[in-house]
Parts: C-alpha cells; structure tokens; sequence
C-alpha cells in the first residue's frame, strides 16, 4: 500500500508540474529581398587591331571604344554595379608553334566606357537603368597596344575578361 501512494504521489507530481506550465510567445518580421540576377554579355564588335606592318620604329594602335566591343549588363533595376577588368597580356605563342621565331608579348590596355561616353576605370560603379522589368547598362571596348621597334612578328593573342558584381 505504501507503494502505491508514493506511486500515486509521484504521478500526481508529475502531472501538476505539466498543469501549470507556463507559454509565452513573441513574433518577428521576415524581409527577403529577390533580386534579378546579374549577367554580362558580348553584343557586337571586336578588339582585333588587324594587320600591323612592322616598320623598325615603336608604334602605337589604338581601338576606340566605340569602335571595339559592345558588352550588355543586365540585372536589377537602378542597382549599382561595380565593373572590373585588367590589361591583358598578349602572345605569339601559338604562331611559334607553327611557324618558329621569336616570342614576343605586348600589353593590351583597355579603354572602358559607358554608352554616354563616360569613362569607367577598373572598379568603378554605375546604375542599371530600367527598362521594364530590369535595370540594364551597355558597356564599350577599346583600347591601346604599343609596338616596340623590334617587335617579333606574329599573331598575338590573349583573353580580355571583364566583371561585374553588385
């Protein structure tokens, strides 16, 4: 019998401990903000210097922007973007494969602007403009090679990468 009351007592416990429980309770906002992604693409144009004749003297070629390579960005309407980029190193490596010589290199600097024709140096920002639903912005390419005087001949090439980040 002894048993069973301190069984008894132990499961009146128990239960008591769970009728007085006490709830509380609080609340919070969510916030998402869904943003278009970011893309950059190549539209029209170049950044091929052409033919050059190797005179002996330095020379320097230059491709102005608008004569170069047109690149579109689209993402978020009137978000900034922030638009990097390097001067590129060009080679003759895959000539001298084929035909021998000389390896030679020549620095390719860009020259980036905007579509009104403002300047863009590596790192700089600028708005996506909207239109519609998403803000978008036309970049152009050109730029400047120089030619040293005994420059090796060849069909210099190299990779020009361009990026943009919000």
């Amino acid at each position: 019998m002894k048993r069973a009351i301190n069984l008894f007592f132990f499961i009146f416990l128990f239960s008591c401990n769970h009728s007085f429980a006490q709830i509380t309770s609080t609340s919070a906002r969510g916030f998402a903000n869904l943003i278009v992604p970011l893309s950059i693409t190549p539209l029209s144009g170049d950044l091929d210097f052409g033919e050059i004749i190797l005179t002996g003297t330095p020379s320097t070629e230059t491709i102005s922007p608008h004569e170069g390579k047109l690149f579109e960005i689209v993402g978020h309407p009137n978000r900034f973007v922030t638009i990097t980029f390097d001067d590129v190193q060009l080679d003759n490596s895959q000539w001298i494969l084929i035909y021998g010589g000389n390896m030679g290199t020549i620095i390719f600097v860009p020259d980036v602007e905007l579509e009104n024709g403002k300047k863009i140096q590596s790192g700089d920002s600028a708005r996506l403009m909207r239109e519609g639903l998403l803000g978008k912005l036309r970049l152009w390419v050109g730029g400047t090679i120089d030619i040293a005087a005994n420059q090796p001949p060849g069909d210099y090439r190299g990779l020009f990468v361009i990026s943009v980040s919000y």
